[in-house]
């Protein structure tokens, strides 16, 4: 556990997403908390999302339906996502040729790239 999680509720919230290789609501993480006996709020739940996410601790998504879901991720190496439509599950992905992907967009149309989002979705091999 991080030094920074000082609060029981922080701990459980991370334990929640560390638990779960997918991208799960606030919501979710709540009845999961629930289902576990401890007593956090909802709105506890929401505020250590933002604060997680703040310190870039977690990724925040928009899934189909437009709603925020959440994941633990490794905040120190830049990587993507391949997401499995089927049950939900994580994988990381690493961007090693965004350089070429770069240099693409700079030659062919002169635009200089300064950030991006990427996801890979499909079936992931339990689900095929």
């Amino acid at each position: 556990m991080r030094a920074d999680y000082v609060t029981r509720p922080r701990e459980q919230i991370a334990g929640v997403l560390r638990a779960e290789p997918r991208f799960l609501s606030a919501a979710e993480i709540h009845r999961a908390l629930e289902q576990a006996s401890a007593r956090v709020s909802l709105s506890t739940v929401y505020r250590t999302l933002e604060y997680l996410r703040s310190k870039g601790d977690v990724t925040e998504r928009l899934d189909e339906a437009g709603e925020s879901t959440f994941m633990l991720c490794e905040p120190a190496h830049h990587h993507h996502h391949a997401i499995c439509r089927v049950c939900g599950r994580v994988d990381d992905v690493s961007c090693a040729a965004l350089g070429q992907i770069a240099e693409s967009l700079r030659a062919t149309l002169g635009f200089e790239l300064d950030g991006h989002n990427m996801e890979f979705l499909g079936t992931c091999r339990t689900c095929r």
